[in-house]
Protein backbone atom coordinates (compact mmCIF):
# COMPACT_ATOMS: atom_id res chain seq x y z
CA UNK A 1 0.00 0.00 0.00
CA UNK A 2 2.96 2.22 0.98
CA UNK A 3 4.35 1.62 -2.41
CA UNK A 4 1.49 2.68 -4.58
CA UNK A 5 1.34 6.07 -2.52
CA UNK A 6 5.27 7.20 -2.87
CA UNK A 7 4.52 10.33 -5.31
CA UNK A 8 1.49 11.49 -3.64
CA UNK A 9 3.07 13.86 -1.53
CA UNK A 10 4.63 15.41 -4.68
CA UNK A 11 1.79 15.60 -6.56
CA UNK A 12 -0.48 17.13 -3.76
CA UNK A 13 2.98 19.87 -3.42
CA UNK A 14 2.50 20.61 -6.96
CA UNK A 15 -1.02 21.04 -6.34
CA UNK A 16 -1.11 23.41 -3.05
CA UNK A 17 2.16 25.47 -4.40
CA UNK A 18 1.08 28.03 -6.25
CA UNK A 19 -1.70 28.72 -3.59
CA UNK A 20 0.47 29.36 -1.03
CA UNK A 21 3.02 31.32 -3.62
CA UNK A 22 0.15 33.62 -4.59
CA UNK A 23 -0.56 33.53 -0.45
CA UNK A 24 2.76 34.74 0.05
CA UNK A 25 3.07 37.42 -2.97
CA UNK A 26 -0.54 39.13 -1.14
CA UNK A 27 1.17 39.43 2.24
CA UNK A 28 4.17 41.08 0.71
CA UNK A 29 2.51 43.00 -1.26
CA UNK A 30 -0.03 44.64 0.63
CA UNK A 31 2.26 44.87 3.35
CA UNK A 32 4.64 47.47 1.02
CA UNK A 33 1.09 48.96 -0.09
CA UNK A 34 0.20 49.96 3.55
CA UNK A 35 3.71 50.75 4.42
CA UNK A 36 3.90 53.67 1.24
CA UNK A 37 0.28 54.52 2.41
CA UNK A 38 1.71 55.42 6.25
CA UNK A 39 4.22 57.19 4.56
CA UNK A 40 1.89 59.14 2.56
CA UNK A 41 -0.33 59.78 5.27
CA UNK A 42 2.50 61.49 7.01
CA UNK A 43 3.69 63.63 4.15
CA UNK A 44 -0.20 65.47 4.10
CA UNK A 45 -0.19 65.46 7.97
CA UNK A 46 3.07 67.03 8.22
CA UNK A 47 2.42 69.33 5.14
CA UNK A 48 -0.84 70.59 6.03
CA UNK A 49 0.79 71.39 9.66
CA UNK A 50 3.51 73.41 7.80
CA UNK A 51 0.67 75.43 6.05
CA UNK A 52 -1.21 75.83 9.29
CA UNK A 53 1.37 77.02 11.79
CA UNK A 54 3.79 78.54 9.66
CA UNK A 55 4.01 81.32 6.74
CA UNK A 56 5.88 78.89 4.78
CA UNK A 57 5.45 79.02 0.81
CA UNK A 58 3.84 76.59 -1.22
CA UNK A 59 7.34 75.70 -2.11
CA UNK A 60 8.59 75.40 0.92
CA UNK A 61 5.51 73.36 2.36
CA UNK A 62 6.34 70.67 -0.25
CA UNK A 63 9.60 70.49 0.52
CA UNK A 64 8.85 69.76 4.18
CA UNK A 65 6.11 67.39 3.14
CA UNK A 66 9.17 65.49 0.78
CA UNK A 67 11.70 65.12 4.06
CA UNK A 68 9.04 63.53 5.95
CA UNK A 69 9.00 59.88 3.82
CA UNK A 70 12.23 58.57 3.74
CA UNK A 71 11.21 55.86 3.14
CA UNK A 72 9.77 57.07 -0.56
CA UNK A 73 11.65 58.57 -3.68
CA UNK A 74 10.65 62.58 -3.19
CA UNK A 75 11.32 62.55 -6.92
CA UNK A 76 8.00 60.19 -7.01
CA UNK A 77 5.36 62.45 -4.86
CA UNK A 78 3.22 64.48 -6.55
CA UNK A 79 0.88 67.29 -4.63
CA UNK A 80 -1.41 68.14 -6.86
CA UNK A 81 -3.80 70.10 -4.01
CA UNK A 82 -2.46 72.41 -1.53
CA UNK A 83 -4.89 74.87 -0.46
CA UNK A 84 -3.08 77.01 2.60
CA UNK A 85 -4.87 79.49 4.71
CA UNK A 86 -6.69 81.50 3.14
CA UNK A 87 -8.37 83.22 6.53
CA UNK A 88 -8.13 82.17 10.16
CA UNK A 89 -11.70 80.53 9.61
CA UNK A 90 -10.71 77.65 7.02
CA UNK A 91 -9.30 74.99 6.46
CA UNK A 92 -5.61 74.03 4.75
CA UNK A 93 -6.21 70.68 2.88
CA UNK A 94 -3.13 68.81 1.12
CA UNK A 95 -3.16 65.90 -0.72
CA UNK A 96 -0.02 63.48 -1.74
CA UNK A 97 -0.12 60.98 -4.65
CA UNK A 98 2.87 58.52 -5.63
CA UNK A 99 2.86 55.81 -7.97
CA UNK A 100 2.85 52.07 -6.85
CA UNK A 101 4.27 49.50 -8.41
CA UNK A 102 2.76 45.68 -7.30
CA UNK A 103 6.08 43.61 -8.10
CA UNK A 104 5.26 40.45 -7.17
CA UNK A 105 1.77 39.88 -7.46
CA UNK A 106 0.78 41.52 -10.26
CA UNK A 107 3.11 39.17 -12.53
CA UNK A 108 2.36 36.09 -9.87
CA UNK A 109 -1.27 36.88 -11.32
CA UNK A 110 -0.81 37.67 -14.88
CA UNK A 111 0.84 33.94 -14.78
CA UNK A 112 -2.24 32.10 -14.31
CA UNK A 113 -3.86 34.20 -16.90
CA UNK A 114 -5.93 36.74 -14.81
CA UNK A 115 -5.25 40.39 -14.97
CA UNK A 116 -4.75 42.63 -12.05
CA UNK A 117 -7.65 45.60 -11.58
CA UNK A 118 -5.81 47.08 -8.50
CA UNK A 119 -5.02 50.68 -9.32
CA UNK A 120 -1.06 51.78 -9.42
CA UNK A 121 -1.23 54.98 -7.40
CA UNK A 122 -1.77 55.36 -3.65
CA UNK A 123 -2.61 58.83 -2.34
CA UNK A 124 -3.89 60.46 1.08
CA UNK A 125 -4.93 63.95 2.29
CA UNK A 126 -4.88 65.76 5.09
CA UNK A 127 -7.19 68.72 6.46
CA UNK A 128 -6.19 70.94 9.42
CA UNK A 129 -8.53 74.28 10.63
CA UNK A 130 -6.13 77.23 9.96
CA UNK A 131 -5.13 79.06 13.07
CA UNK A 132 -5.61 76.14 15.34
Amino acid sequence: MARREHGASAVEFAIVFPVLFLLLAAIVDFGRAYFYQAQLTNAAREGVRAAVVSSLTAAEIKARAAASVPGLASASLTYPVLDQCPSASGNAKMTVTAPFEWIVLKPAISIIGGSWGMGNTLSSTAVMKCGG
